[in-house]
């Protein structure tokens, strides 16, 4: 048991050595993307600062901020920065940190700023490491794992998913390697080499495949078209060139990736917990055990999906029932509605057909590869 860990920790090492060499690939290509009408008469940039001063709202409702500049060649110096009264929504204050857009004429050298929004890294900084604390402190080893595989996460979506959309892959491949990665690399590093991570991984692949299936399925079904959405809209405006069909094809399938993982570690955890307690146990027994493990985290897990769509709507949801003569029929219309609805019935009908897989595999690879016993089942 021993000997296979250490090959299996030698093969994740090479792995990820594999994945760091990729990313440094794909980092230093070229964006393969431009501006439709990209302006060489102006140079724009963001440069944050903390507010001195305010003054009084002018007639037109803009209000001039006083702000010292942290970075940027302004750094140290005072500078205007006006809050245009189309986006005066924030209410600033006296040491806010705030994001300023600069907008320079080449010609001129004129510089333009105004307060764009609040800075929002320190406070983001601030909440992760709460974040990290509680769980250190609550989960303590597990949790500092747990921690890695959201720092991984995050750096490969940015590193490998965006930067491989913006070099000019399809969105599609770009999300499947992405997820593949993310799954090969945190899994292990998270609940250790073993069979229960084996049995989870083999699950989530194949739910991972099934997944994008139904949602080139069901985005012609719900008749989402290739742009659901005013940020789609908006991104085939001003990039007339990018794949908006592959680009919607990547969110549905992302949007079921977390709530496919969760499930198939829960199962699989609770199969090989049940084997240290109950050694001999056969095939159908096992795979019973998952089955109802899955049944009871189904429910739960389709609300999480669901509420969490919701949230993410839930201004746009306000806004029309706001408006007079609004119905049911009419939100369930609406495209950002309909394309929320479409995420949620993708996760939960992948949801579903990941229970027996997960249950089947993790009894296979429990009964049927050895007749292991009992105590060699302690090091899992």
């Amino acid at each position: 048991m021993k000997k296979v860990k250490k090959i299996s920790a030698l093969m994740y090492a090479i792995f990820a050595v594999a994945i760091v060499v990729f990313t440094l690939i794909i980092y230093n290509q070229a964006p393969e993307f431009s501006l439709i009408e990209q302006s060489e008469n102006y140079s724009n940039e963001f440069i944050h600062g903390e507010v001195m001063g305010i003054g009084a709202p002018s007639v037109e409702g803009e209000t001039q901020l006083t702000v010292r500049a942290n970075s940027g060649i302004e750094k140290g110096k005072t500078i205007i920065a006006p809050v245009s009264s189309i986006n005066n929504f924030n209410t600033y204050k006296i040491g806010d940190e705030v994001q300023i857009s600069k907008t320079t004429e080449i010609a001129t050298g004129i510089i333009n700023y105004e307060t764009a929004d609040y800075y929002h890294q320190y406070g983001l900084t601030w909440i992760f490491v709460i974040f990290a604390a509680i769980t250190i402190l609550i989960a303590r080893k597990k949790g500092i794992k747990a921690i890695l595989g959201v720092i991984i996460s995050l750096t490969l979506f940015y590193f490998v998913f965006l930067k491989m959309i913006i070099a000019g892959y399809s969105p599609v491949l770009a999300c499947l390697i992405f997820t593949l990665i993310v799954t090969v690399l945190t899994i292990p590093l998270i609940h250790g080499f073993n069979k229960k991570s084996l049995s989870a991984i083999m699950a989530i692949f194949i739910g991972y495949f099934f997944s994008i299936y139904i949602s080139f399925l069901f985005r012609n079904l719900a008749g989402l078209g290739n742009s659901p959405g005013e940020e789609f809209r908006m991104l085939g405006t001003m990039y007339a060139n990018i794949g908006l069909s592959d680009i919607l094809i990547a969110s549905l399938f992302m949007g079921a990736i977390g709530a496919l993982i969760d499930t198939a570690i829960s199962i699989s955890s609770a199969i090989f917990e049940a084997a240290k307690e109950h050694a001999g146990q056969t095939f159908k027994k096992v795979y019973k055990i998952g089955m109802e493990v899955g049944k009871d985290i189904l429910g739960s897990m389709i609300n999480t999906l669901l509420f969490a769509y919701l949230a993410s709507a839930l201004p746009f949801l306000i806004f029309v029932s706001l408006s007079q003569g609004s119905t049911l029929t009419d939100l369930i219309n609406m495209d950002f509605i309909a394309l929320e609805l479409t995420r949620t019935f993708i996760g939960a009908i992948s949801l579903v057909a990941l229970i027996p897989i997960t249950a089947s595999i993790s009894a296979y690879l429990l009964t049927k590869t050895k007749n292991v016993k009992l105590e060699i089942y302690k090091n899992l």
